[in-house]
């Protein structure tokens, strides 16, 4: 994501572009295909990394994804979003379900809402009042907070301790503690800073309340496997660009002549090796294989950058059931509150602009159930044992048994083994068979408490050299496509700032901060600067009940 967008951006400014990638362009985001299973025409199924999420405040790489053109359609691959216009909440045996209509068409929202579109309202199952109107008082807080208490002190807390999660009921742990994290960046709310969780929040709410510089759907999906309708048009652009994509080669070392990188030693297919000379370097090494490189010249080049080492990386993976007739559960995601492996989940072939059974596969298959297991660390339902420690066949009998918890209840089956074509686990978990222990070739950053010190700019310590990654810092303080893009950007205005300002800056879009509330974050500030608390935080009403 970062590369692509960093080579785009550059050659339309008029440099020289080349681009190494060792597995398949598009990173995380790209889409994988299931080997032999397209017949009589047909491609293979198609299988994903995990789901892919425009959310309402994605600005800048929708701004790129209208920029790479596709035949018929004046937005270019902008044109291929599709709006995902319902949330379903499911519960176990479908017991406090609750659908919500999260599509633009429904117009402006008040906050109320926006809490019961994340499956949270008083009585019932649900939570009781003061539950509900403390969990909007840890919204106001954080909305209200200067960037200086965001940095210096939400920062260092977690996102369970700034929900007040200790003497709390397990319900209001399930659904605004631990839903909150593990459905989104697939981290424990123990060590997630409430910096993240809060911004994640923030942002998704203004979305959802209908505020913002651009007013655009909440929930948008893509109307095709990824690598089809947004990847595959992308690199044809860069192709015209006059980028030169090299598939198969990764970057080994670098090479410095004192602050400056002189060249860069790739090795390729069969084990050859050259070394790359260019006036210009960006790295967009994935945070997990920085370390490599870190041993072999980046660290050289800057010193500081050895603190990326330091940032925790945790799974998030993608798994596919293939089903013989649709179910479209709902017109769009699905947040399993009561999954232990915290699933979510979506019904593609709804939004895809194709026949998926004349398309895809067989013949037999008419839908794709596209999940993602954001918690491999805790107990299943069906053999006691979290999922790293699952075979692949047992993590995909879990995974239905969970969504049939979900989905299932109430005189009415949603799922049953019937439907059931097959299913497909992303291949960058391996050894889940063994031998050893298994591995996760493409983890996702977690943004832990503290966690922002340790990463890196976009400009480093050496001349001429950039770092761009979802990792690096940027507005959006989240592991996202978003965030990858920005980062990208931001290096490439580092690089045309040291080239002189060859070229107009790339466009770094802020996040929505509505203007009602400047005056408070102001006196926040000053609050803040004196060592003072937060105007409204105060104690949860059981600890307050506690100790009477």
């Amino acid at each position: 994501m970062a590369g692509l967008t960093a080579a785009m951006e550059l050659a339309e400014r008029g440099f020289e572009v080349t681009v190494v990638e060792p597995a398949g362009w598009g990173g995380k985001a790209r889409s994988a295909w299931v080997p032999g299973t397209g017949k009589g025409g047909r491609f293979d199924l198609p299988s994903e990394h995990g789901f892919r999420f425009f959310p309402g405040f994605y600005r800048s790489l929708p701004d790129t994804l209208r920029r790479i053109p596709v035949e018929g359609s004046a937005e270019g691959v902008a044109g291929n979003l599709r709006e995902a216009t319902l949330m379903l909440s499911a519960r176990s045996g479908r017991v406090g379900e609750r659908v919500t209509d999260v599509s633009a068409a429904a117009g402006a929202r008040t906050p109320m809402e926006f809490l019961r579109a994340v499956g949270l309202e008083a009585g019932g199952r649900g939570l009781t009042s003061e539950e509900l109107l403390y969990f909007a008082n840890r919204m106001l807080v954080y909305m209200t907070s200067s960037d200086e208490r965001r940095l210096g002190q939400w920062e260092a807390t977690s996102w369970w301790d700034f929900a007040a999660a200790d003497g709390a009921s397990q319900e209001y742990i399930k659904a605004c503690v631990v839903g909150a994290t593990r459905t989104v960046v697939a981290a424990r709310a123990e060590v997630c800073s409430a910096h993240t969780v809060g911004g994640f929040l923030e942002a998704f709410s203004y979305g959802f309340l209908g505020r913002g510089e651009e007013l655009q759907p909440a929930d948008r999906v893509l109307n095709g496997p990824t690598s089809s309708a947004w990847i595959d048009p992308w690199v044809r652009h860069l192709d015209s660009l006059g980028v030169r994509l090299e598939l198969g080669w990764g970057v080994e070392r670098l090479t410095l002549s004192g602050r400056r990188v002189t060249g860069a030693e790739v090795c390729g297919p069969r084990g050859r090796r050259r070394e790359l000379e260019a006036d210009w370097y960006v790295c967009a090494l994935p945070v997990h294989r920085v370390g490599l490189l870190l041993e072999r010249g980046l660290a050289e080049a800057d010193a500081e950058l050895k603190s990326v080492t330091g940032l925790h990386t945790d799974w998030m993976v993608g798994m596919q059931f293939y089903l013989t007739q649709p179910v479209p559960v709902t017109h769009g995601h699905v947040l399993f509150l009561d999954s232990p492996w915290a699933l979510t989940s979506i019904s593609q072939a709804q939004f895809w602009d194709c026949d998926f059974p004349a398309t895809y596969g067989d013949g037999t298959v008419a839908d794709c159930l596209s999940v993602d297991i954001s918690s491999w660390d805790t107990p299943g339902i069906l053999y006691g044992k979290p999922a790293r420690e699952c075979s692949r066949a047992q993590i995909a009998a879990e995974v239905w048994a969970q969504l049939c918890d979900g989905l299932n209840g109430a005189g009415h089956i949603r799922l049953h083994e019937g439907l059931l074509h097959s299913w497909e686990l992303d291949s960058a978990v391996r050894n889940l068979d063994g031998p050893g222990p298994a591995v996760n070739d493409e983890p996702l950053l977690i943004n832990t408490t503290g966690s922002w010190a340790a990463r890196p700019r976009a400009v480093t310590a050496a001349a001429n050299l950039f770092m761009a990654g979802d990792y690096v810092r940027s507005p959006v303080n989240l592991a996202t496509m978003e965030g990858a893009n920005q980062a990208a950007r931001l290096a490439v205005n580092a690089l045309l700032e040291a080239a002189g300002g060859t070229g107009a800056p790339a466009h770094v879009h802020a996040l929505h901060q509505p203007g009602e509330l400047r005056r408070l974050k102001e006196v926040d500030a000053e609050l803040f600067e004196q060592g003072r608390a937060h105007l409204m935080d105060g104690p949860p009403p059981w600890a307050v009940s506690a100790r009477v």
